[in-house]
């Protein structure tokens, strides 16, 4: 995490004054982490100033829990809510510009903590009110070298496990003549506790018009059987025990046969072209400039949309994939379709790049995971470059 020192830095690389992080009863995860968690009843302010020693705007009864800090932190207390106004105009009188937990037209819930009081007091005051998200980003979704390499550990084992699961299914099928999503699905989750990793939800298995459901899950009450000619979808995320640990999320598709047919091989070339019109436009972008999250979704977005299909292309192109309890991180995402995420990529940072076609008769997806070490870009989840003809890996 950074230091106080490190985020006013950036607080000032950023062109603001101070961060002004509102929070009540320890909603605010970035107070949390700075503060640790703490037995606060009333509001609170934490307040980083470009420079100086950052201050607390906080209730008398709450002083109580905080005086272990007092030496990194001023406390300016109120009592009644006319003072708490007060101490707000006083402290912020010199300030043009500050970051609040604010997003575009709300379009960020994740990064959107600030409450529409709060906000619109603050610029009462005539000051510019301007998002911390690229600052959260940078003390939350940044990840060390050892997580980078639990990432990319956790992505071989799920290439591992993932031609585990194709052959698996070309056995039931040779020996039985049919498989199920279901069976698979357990499989994966098996070979996952083996190998000492662990994940929020079990993976996904979808033969095709089941894939057509982005969320399609099997479940005991509601699966398919896998048979020849069937198409079959596998999306899987997970990662390692140990602390700072970093989930891999992949998808690949496979056809239950010796041959692909014609219109599964075209339908997935598109797929492949957009996910790696993304690449091709991070590989020659991020040396050159700073780029914003949305691009990436456009550049796939727009590939998958000239070739007829784009009201198919149902979700955002990707997500933010950082050290926590799911997949799908605090940071940027891939994103212009669900929202207009205008954070910047940072730099190591990772996150998925997984464009879909979820047409009536099948679905089509293919993933895999981004990462942005020295201003270029990290292929870690390696790169399905055609369907997999199944019954040819026996």
């Amino acid at each position: 995490m950074l230091t106080v020192q490190e985020i006013q830095s950036k607080i000032k690389l950023l062109g603001a004054d101070a961060w002004i992080i509102v929070d009540y009863e320890n909603q605010n995860p970035t107070l949390v982490k700075l503060l640790g968690s703490r037995m606060l009843t009333r509001k609170i302010f934490l307040v980083l100033p470009k420079a100086g020693k950052p201050y607390l705007i906080v209730h008398r009864i709450d002083t109580i829990y905080l005086h272990d800090i007092e030496d990194q932190f001023d406390l300016r207390i109120y009592q009644t809510w006319q003072e708490m106004l007060d101490l707000e105009r006083q402290s912020f009188a010199s300030y043009k510009k500050v970051l609040m937990d604010v997003s575009e037209s709300g379009l960020l819930p994740r990064i959107s903590l600030a409450d529409h009081g709060s906000v619109s007091f603050v610029s009462s005051l005539g000051i510019e009110i301007a998002s911390s998200g690229d600052l959260q980003q940078y003390m939350t979704a940044v990840l060390s070298e050892e997580s980078l390499q639990s990432q990319l550990k956790a992505c071989k084992t799920c290439l591992k496990i993932k031609d585990e699961a194709f052959r698996l299914i070309a056995l039931k099928i040779q020996q039985n003549g049919i498989s199920d999503e279901l069976e698979i699905q357990r499989y994966i989750a098996h070979r996952f506790d083996e190998e000492g990793m662990v994940y929020d939800e079990p993976p996904l298995v979808a033969i095709g018009p089941n894939a057509s459901d982005p969320h399609y899950t099997p479940t005991e009450q509601a699966h398919s059987s896998i048979k020849e000619g069937d198409l079959v979808l596998v999306d899987m995320w997970a990662k390692y025990k140990e602390p700072g640990s970093v989930y891999a999320d992949i998808t690949w598709m496979g056809y239950v046969g010796k041959e692909v047919p014609k219109e599964y091989q075209e339908r997935f070339a598109i797929v492949k072209g957009a996910r790696d019109a993304a690449i091709s436009f991070l590989q020659k972008e991020l040396p050159l400039r700073p780029v914003h999250a949305f691009e990436a979704d456009d550049a796939a977005r727009q590939y998958i949309a000239e070739r007829g299909y784009g009201k198919y292309f149902l979700h955002r192109l990707g997500h933010n994939i950082a050290d926590g309890v799911s997949p799908h991180g605090p940071g940027a995402n891939l994103d212009n379709y669900e929202s207009h995420d205008t954070r910047l990529l940072l730099e190591n940072t990772s996150f998925s790049d997984e464009p879909g076609i979820y047409a009536p008769d099948f679905g089509m997806r293919s993933e895999t995971d981004l990462h942005i070490h020295n201003g270029q870009l990290v292929i870690a989840g390696g790169l399905q470059e055609e369907v997999i003809a199944i019954m040819n890996l026996l």
